[in-house]
């Protein structure tokens, strides 16, 4: 069989680019699909999900376990809105605003059938470390008996338009400077909490932005670089900086904020000085609510799961008994419990926040957070969608939780995002679709408008115990540490570097340096790529590594070595390239070039002469061939290292064979202008090879001598007399 080399099957094959008929075909085509009906069609169905859904919906079969799920759902929303917006450490009203706009948006712009959209730990966090910092920045100081008298402090973010001299404890909006979402009576009315209101509103809005922007322009592939052992990670990490944050509610102490690196340790350090200090009601209190949410959930709800058509509301039960005994009791004012206080009725006022306050300083911590949002989001809404046999399309997914971020932060809320146990319980309840959504919106609603008030003696220490409960699947990704560390020590050491740097410096460092240490060993791998030489398993038709399998070593004294490289040649491994070529083959031109010099000092010139040619007459050229099928691309410098490699094996009578390169391989090649050294080199396949050794074109038969070449075996040829 004659060899087919890639130049002259490209020649042959290979359709031109310039076929002016193709181009116009092409444009036409292209003129058809955007004028026609179909194309506006599907983009109303891909832009607005909720047509589809509400034009395939079938009643009898979908609402009554829609409105099930729904309401379960909703119940939950009110709790768990509360206790977040209280881990952000903004007003717990402000959950309810996020758990009411945040699933309404989602029903008409989201791809998801069971995501539950809403208040999350992780986002909240993240809220309230920015909050924090912008406190201590500004020079605005948090005890309230103080602010009056802070008038030299400097200007808020430095801003010039918000100055501390112009907050007053009566006004709701301040000198030049007018407060989103805010009016007199329905929030609590003081400097600090207006400020965070609106500075949570404007990272909402310019995430929310920054969302659409990236989900339109196709972003929503940036998951596939956070992997989940990193998210993972960094789940279980925040779960720790969550514990802190409400150690002061648990524990009844009172612990300064800290802010920046370190600041997990630092508020430990601090707890534990001040642990002499306890108070035991709301210790006392939060142990017996985190009983009791344990026992309804994990052994009753996760254990009878079958068996209830609904899960029983845990949360919802836990914070009414408290309420009503805290009322009752009188535990405010007898005993000194912290409680929640005023919540408004009613919605707050429609008015954008001014960006300005993110633009100075936090633009990062918008756009991470809301990655982060959406990161969270997606993993969920995959899971469930692979589960229930539907699809999500990221890009879309990533424009809904934009919409979701920018009209929560019109009504002084913050960045909503998909919680991982409310949309299990949403899905486990039975939902079809995301009108249940809609029935969830609805009981938050009677919530915001009616009850609400109600919720004033609510212990802060109950909510503590509700989102230490929401926790406990991140706590359990600590159990399987052992496991993945017997499955992958890379992607264990994704995890713990993830985690470590989470809780020791902060969120949004841990999870920049996750990513970047997730592309780290990416590199590292590729630039230590497996390498070796191939020989058949005896018995077999298959090659494999004759390092790590025990092949028919019938190889020793022929002149064709058949090497694998699995991965591509670009600048991080070129140098790996082409050290593991020259090892593997046994053929390096460096000792070839010393062991020439040494045998023609012992040899005469004819003499050496002769047996050169002898020995090309029985094996022909000796020739090292590499399988190119594996090899996605090669860069600049891995062009000029294969060259190189050709070059030096040239140069001491060993021919190179590059098996199998893809189109954009043989670009490359032909883009760095190398193609007319390397064309007689590259081969499309090892097919020719397989069927008799004749690569020196001599007429020769077969005599019997098994060589052994990527995975198959091919009789040497011997010239005859």
């Amino acid at each position: 069989m004659e060899y087919v080399y890639t130049s002259k099957f490209n020649e042959r094959f290979k359709k031109e680019n310039g076929d002016r008929g193709a181009l116009y075909r092409k444009l036409q085509k292209l003129c058809r699909k955007y004028v026609s009906r179909n194309y506006y069609q599907n983009c109303g169905r891909t832009t607005f999900p909720f047509l589809s859904t509400l034009r395939s919906y079938k009643v009898k079969d979908y609402l009554a376990n829609d409105v099930i799920s729904g309401l379960t759902v909703g119940v939950m929303q009110i709790p768990q809105g509360m206790a977040y917006a209280m881990l952000s450490s903004l007003p717990p009203i402000c959950g309810l605003y996020i758990s009411f706009f945040g699933p309404l948006v989602y029903f008409f712009l989201g791809t998801s059938k069971h995501v539950s959209m809403g208040c999350i730990s992780i986002v909240s966090l993240m809220i309230a470390s920015v909050l924090d910092d912008a406190l201590s920045y500004s020079g605005l100081n948090t005890d309230q008996s103080l602010i009056a008298q802070n008038l030299t402090a400097h200007a808020v973010l430095s801003s010039p338009e918000f100055n501390m001299s112009s907050y007053s404890q009566s006004n709701s909006t301040i000198e030049g400077f007018p407060l989103p979402g805010v009016s007199q009576g329905q929030l609590p009315d003081t400097p600090i909490t207006r400020f965070k209101i609106e500075l949570a509103s404007a990272l909402s809005l310019i995430s929310g932005i920054t969302m659409i922007i990236l989900g339109r322009f196709g972003f929503g592939i940036i998951t596939t670089y956070m992997p989940e052992p990193m998210v993972s990670g960094f789940t279980s990490a925040v779960a720790v900086q969550i514990i802190t944050a409400q150690a002061k509610h648990i524990f009844g102490l009172d612990v300064v904020r800290h802010n920046g690196y370190y600041k997990t340790i630092k508020t430990w350090i601090d707890i534990l000085r001040g642990i002499n200090g306890t108070q035991w009601l709301p210790l006392l209190i939060f142990c017996f609510s985190f009983v009791i949410l344990y026992i309804v959930k994990v052994h009753i709800n996760i254990r009878y799961k079958t068996k209830l058509k609904v899960p029983i509301p845990a949360d919802l039960i836990v914070v009414v008994l408290a309420t009503v005994i805290a009322y009752v009791a009188k535990l405010s004012e007898n005993n000194g419990l912290n409680v929640v206080r005023e919540i408004p009725a009613g919605f707050p006022s429609f008015r954008p926040p001014d960006l300005s306050l993110v633009f100075s300083r936090y633009l990062k911590d918008a756009i991470m957070i809301g990655i982060v949002a959406f990161t969270q989001t997606v993993s969920i809404a995959k899971i469930l969608a692979q589960t229930n046999n539907y699809d999500i399309d990221s890009n879309q997914e990533m424009v809904a939780y934009g919409a979701g971020s920018v009209v929560c932060s019109l009504f002084s809320g913050y960045i909503p995002a998909g919680s991982v146990g409310r949309s299990m319980v949403q899905e486990g309840a039975g939902g079809k679709t995301q009108v249940a959504s809609l029935f969830g919106c609805l009981v938050v609603l009677v919530v915001i408008v009616a009850i609400g008030p109600l919720f004033y003696h609510l212990p802060k220490c109950v909510l503590s115990a509700v989102v230490l409960m929401s926790l406990r699947g991140m706590f359990l990704q600590y159990t399987e540490l052992p496991s993945l560390w017997r499955k992958s020590k890379i992607d264990f050491m994704i995890w713990i570097v993830t985690a470590a740097s989470t809780i020791i410096l902060d969120a949004e460092i841990g999870i920049i340096i996750g990513i970047v240490f997730s592309v780290f060993t990416v590199i590292v791998r590729t630039q230590r790529t497996d390498v070796y030489k191939a020989g058949m398993v005896e018995g077999t038709n298959i090659f494999k590594s004759t390092e790590r399998y025990q092949p028919i070593r019938s190889d020793e004294g022929s002149h064709f070595v058949a090497i694998h490289f699995h991965g591509p040649v670009y600048f991080a491994n070129a140098e790996h390239f082409m050290r593991t070529v020259y090892k593997k083959s046994g053929l390096d031109p460096k000792v070839l070039r010393k062991a020439k010099k040494q045998e023609a000092k012992f040899m005469s010139p004819m003499t050496d002469s002769d047996s050169l040619a002898e020995t090309e007459m029985m094996y022909g050229r000796r020739k090292v061939v590499i399988d190119f099928t594996t090899v996605n691309f090669v860069d600049l410098v891995g062009v000029k290292t294969i060259k190189r490699v050709y070059t030096d094996y040239q140069s001491v009578g060993v021919d190179l064979l590059l098996v199998g390169c893809n189109d954009e391989v043989i670009k490359m090649f032909i883009n760095c202008d190398v193609m007319k050294d390397l064309s007689q080199c590259l081969m499309t396949s090892m097919e020719p090879l397989l069927c008799g050794f004749n690569i020196h074109r001599t007429n020769s038969i077969c005599n019997g001598r098994e060589v052994l070449v990527n995975g198959c075996s091919l009789l040497e040829s011997k010239e005859q007399p």
